[in-house]
């Protein structure tokens, strides 16, 4: 069954002064790119098609992730008209697609409203309030029962959210998985 996961970039370094396109991953960031590949690879989740928002910080995300399964820089189809896409830009961007699983990199609000919209149940929140995290993956499986191109007529009907996993810092400042 097709898979389609949604992943938000890794937190940023807010304190380089590079305009918000350019800045890059922090050093938390990096950590949490390369545990969430690592949980990708635990649960068999190697992407077949990423397509990532074009901003630095997003595509070293992605790049973590492909370089995790050791896939072809040029498996990353970054591009520039998707930094803080919304939710119908991502619906349009994966229309053309192909592969049986595919990630998506991108920013919020963008992702928030596209795994609200795809979500036929609403997803749990964090306690404070916030549902795509840095550096979190929803994973949808999707229906293709009732389309001849699955990617194209992706909607609420036939997604299911299957899986929401969050990067989490313990106290201890050692490396962990929330699901949720």
């Amino acid at each position: 069954m097709p898979e389609l996961l949604v992943m938000r970039h890794g937190k940023s370094d807010w304190g380089t002064g590079l305009p918000d396109f350019e800045r890059p991953l922090s050093k938390r960031g990096h950590k949490n790119a390369m545990a969430m590949a690592e949980w990708l690879d635990d649960t068999d989740r190697e992407p077949d098609e990423i397509i990532t928002s074009a901003a630095n910080r997003t595509f070293t995300t992605a790049a973590h992730v492909a370089a995790h399964f050791e896939l072809d820089e040029q498996i990353l189809d970054a591009r520039p008209d998707l930094y803080l896409a919304g939710a119908h830009e991502w619906i349009e961007a994966v229309a053309a697609c192909s592969a049986e699983r595919v990630l998506i990199c991108g920013h919020n609000p963008g992702l928030d409203d596209l795994v609200g919209f795809l979500s036929n149940e609403a997803a749990e929140l964090t306690a404070d309030g916030k549902l795509m995290t840095t550096a979190a993956i929803a994973v949808f499986s999707i229906d293709q029962s009732n389309s001849i191109n699955t990617w194209s007529s992706i909607s609420p009907d036939n997604c299911t959210l299957i899986e929401l996993m969050r990067p989490a810092t313990s106290s201890n400042n050692t490396q962990d998985l929330s699901r949720f």
